[in-house]
């Protein structure tokens, strides 16, 4: 009897502890998906209006996703492109 409320015990605890990390999970995915659309509309602006305002408004974005990613090809990938905006960015001083 004492096994059987152990192994129960054990595996509420388990599964609480997998769900709180999927919780988390979620919540970082949509976390990550809110900060890739203020992106983007950092983006539309400025291309819309290309100013070093606009410029520097992208690359705080763009930095945010970056941060937001999981390590990984897409996330090396994101970091060259944050590094070509950057240069970018330079040219408007």
């Amino acid at each position: 009897m004492k096994f059987s409320k152990i192994y129960i015990l054990s595996f509420l605890l388990l599964t609480a502890v997998a769900c709180e990390d999927e919780k988390d999970e979620a919540s970082n995915a949509l976390n990550c998906a809110s900060v890739m659309a203020e992106m983007d509309a950092a983006n539309e602006a400025f291309e819309a209006n290309a100013t070093k305002a606009n410029c520097e408004e992208v690359i705080e974005k763009a930095e945010a996703v970056y941060n937001c990613m999981p390590d990984g090809p897409e996330k090396t990938e994101m970091k060259e492109d944050l590094d070509s905006i950057r240069g970018t960015c330079d040219l408007f001083s």
